[in-house]
């Protein structure tokens, strides 16, 4: 297994208005009985040093808030894994950043909603922009590459292009601009925040405008792609007919905070086995992931009645796997934001 994405924390000091987990995350000093200790999470990484792991994404919650994240991301740096960070930065001081430097840390991917505090503040919380851009100038003084993570709502969907210009004048490697996850949950400001089929193809133009405009890779998205969906009818000379279109129940797989090991962060209630039981090369071995690892021998013809009938199979493949397992709860269903791009509205 060569990818792994580690949520090393239920725990978040923030609570950001479109986060998908807007409902389940704790407070930074929460008791977490479930969460593992420092021992267990230094076993953990051995097992990814035995199972010939390469790159590990340390997500949360918000891994800053757990206590012993540095003395875990110390061993990840003795052994050589090439580890970076989902953080909203707002939690790196100067010490923080000293280690993160010496420890060898291959990069940061920092979180900001807008090239301003009104708007960033709106979603992440008041006082966030400004604590967020703090700990990025500590970053900058220890020469840790960082990118900036820009998740497109109606909030800030006009605004792109200015953050592109200021995540390029702060010094950023690149700007991420992430797709808006609208799925089921108790987050009261989904309604407001989702994205509409037009506001959807206006972000995805400018990004594509920008891609042109920029050097090579500063600019990362893929929501340009759905720019195909404004054709009055798909390519016919597109004929792929895979339904997993990404690592899916091959070289990735998750680990939750108390060690659950998913295939895809997004089915976080689909349990392949606990690397406190069961060693992370052996995942590989049990029925849980071989009933996954299938997933990929679907065509899309396959997989449902929906996506078998529509005339965009063989360009969205269905769409993403996990998107649809949020929605429906079924690993066959319809990614639904596909549905919206290429029909118009969602399939039910």
């Amino acid at each position: 297994m060569r990818v792994i994405y580690w949520n090393l924390t239920d725990r978040c000091n923030l609570r950001c208005k479109h986060c998908y987990l807007y409902d389940t995350l704790a407070s930074p000093h929460q008791n977490l009985p479930h969460e593992l200790g420092t021992e267990e999470c230094l076993k953990i990484v051995e097992q990814f040093s035995e199972a010939n792991v390469f790159y590990v994404s340390v997500v949360g919650g918000e891994p800053f808030c757990k206590p012993d994240i540095m003395v875990i991301l110390s061993r990840m740096g003795e052994k050589k894994f090439w580890t970076e960070i989902t953080t909203n930065s707002t939690l790196i001081d100067e010490k923080t950043a000293q280690n993160l430097a010496d420890i060898g840390i291959k990069g940061i991917f920092a979180s900001l909603e807008g090239p301003c505090a009104e708007l960033n503040d709106f979603i992440r919380g008041e006082g966030s922009f400004k604590k967020a851009l703090q700990g990025i100038e500590y970053l900058k003084d220890f020469e840790i590459p960082f990118r900036i993570q820009m998740t497109v709502t109606k909030k800030n969907c006009d605004k792109i292009e200015e953050m592109a210009n200021f995540c390029l004048g702060i010094g950023a490697e690149r700007i991420i601009f992430k797709y808006f996850n609208d799925i089921p949950s108790k987050n009261q400001f989904s309604s407001y925040l989702r994205l509409g089929r037009e506001d959807i193809f206006s972000a995805a133009q400018k990004i594509a405008e920008l891609k042109a405009a920029y050097a090579d890779g500063f600019i990362s998205s893929d929501l340009d792609s759905t720019l195909v969906f404004l054709s009055s009818e798909p390519d016919p000379a597109v004929k792929d007919k895979s339904a997993v279109r990404c690592d899916l129940g091959s070289t990735q797989l998750g680990i939750l905070s108390n060690g659950d090991v998913v295939p895809c962060i997004y089915m976080t209630d689909i349990v392949l086995g606990n690397v406190m039981k069961t060693h992370l090369s052996d995942i590989p071995n049990s029925p849980e992931f071989k009933r996954i690892k299938r997933l990929r021998e679907l065509t899309v013809d396959d997989m449902n009645e929906q996506c078998s009938q529509c005339e965009w199979k063989y360009v969205c493949g269905g769409g993403c796997r996990g998107r649809a397992y949020l929605k429906y709860g079924d690993l066959l269903s319809p990614d639904p934001q596909k549905c919206l791009l290429a029909k118009g509205e969602l399939c039910e």
